[in-house]
């Protein structure tokens, strides 16, 4: 079941449950991991590690606590007070840098989302509550606690308000879990550009697993590289842009349930870059050529997607 409110310059949006409340059983719980051996280090290939093909939360910044903090529909009231100190204390429940505690610093925020999801394995109703700051968009993930609630993660991005591509809804959505259907997990998404044309973007989700937040699958998205020494001689010597894209999906033929990375690589030309179309995503979707699979299991060790084996050819069915 999940439940949205979003704020919004003080508007209210209310989206009705989605699903009826499921209990939790032995058929919706998280595949079982082989021994912890298998994921040692990230898997083995012989003696050798196998090295995930893209990781690394980039942009993004997470950090798990266990904080006692006020109901979220309370936090956002007092996120919207006119008294700074009470907005100031909503701010410190929530994990904001400290820049936007000190005295006579503490705006009102831009924007507010709240979220209500199924995060973990239990029936009650998980709280992301994201505000966007002159600086930085942060997401507190909060968990109900009996009749009160706690903080266990915060996850944050340095992001100017003034840059239209990142706001509350862009940075944290929610989306089924890969492990479990009847449940969700948060997808975040950041975006760092270098200045000359190319960008980074960077994907991670996030579960509760027995009380405690943790980040499941965390790698660069989508990039586009501008530089010289990206666009290689066998490519384009006028120069150009390599762009990649990468997602994750379940591998339909592999009775053990993997999920595979894919990585789609492709090139625009100096003149497809410059095209007015050239900096659209579905532009640089429609020039990827190279596909390439690496396959992930979720460890129950490390709470985490592991690789299984080295990136190759992708399944063909």
């Amino acid at each position: 079941m999940r439940r949205s409110l979003i704020f919004f310059a003080g508007a209210l949006a209310f989206a009705a449950p989605q699903l009826s409340a499921q209990h939790h059983n032995g058929s919706s719980s998280p595949p079982t991991a082989p021994p912890p051996s298998t994921f040692a280090h990230g898997g083995m290939i012989g003696s050798q590690p196998i090295a995930p093909v893209s990781s690394g939360m980039g942009a993004l910044q997470f950090v798990a606590v266990n904080y006692g903090v006020p109901a979220p529909q309370s936090l956002t009231r007092q996120l919207r007070s006119d008294d700074e100190r009470t907005r100031a204390a909503a701010l410190s429940a929530l994990g904001a840098p400290g820049q936007y505690l000190q005295r006579g610093h503490i705006g009102l925020p831009h924007s507010i989302q709240l979220e209500f999801a199924d995060l973990g394995s239990t029936d009650d109703l998980d709280a992301m509550l994201t505000v966007e700051l002159d600086q930085h968009i942060v997401t507190a993930i909060l968990m109900p606690d009996g009749d009160n609630w706690r903080r266990i993660a915060t996850v944050f991005v340095s992001d100017s308000f003034d840059d239209p591509r990142t706001t509350p809804a862009t940075f944290a959505r929610t989306s089924r879990s890969e492990l479990q259907k009847d449940r969700y997990q948060v997808v975040f998404h950041a975006v760092a550009t270098d200045g000359k044309g190319g960008y980074t973007e960077n994907e991670a989700h996030l579960r509760i697993f027995s009380n405690r937040a943790a980040i499941t699958m965390s790698f660069a998205s989508a990039s586009r590289d501008c530089s010289s020494a990206a666009t290689g001689k066998h490519v384009d010597p006028a120069g150009g842009c390599n762009v990649v894209q990468r997602w994750l999906q379940p591998d339909p033929a592999d009775p053990a349930k993997h999920f595979n990375l894919v990585t789609a690589t492709g090139h625009l030309s100096a003149h497809e870059a410059t095209d007015p179309l050239g900096n659209s995503r579905p532009y640089e979707l429609a020039h990827l050529r190279s596909f390439t699979c690496q396959p992930f299991l979720f460890s129950d060790t490390a709470l985490r997607f592991e690789p299984t084996a080295a990136s190759g050819p992708c399944p063909t069915k």
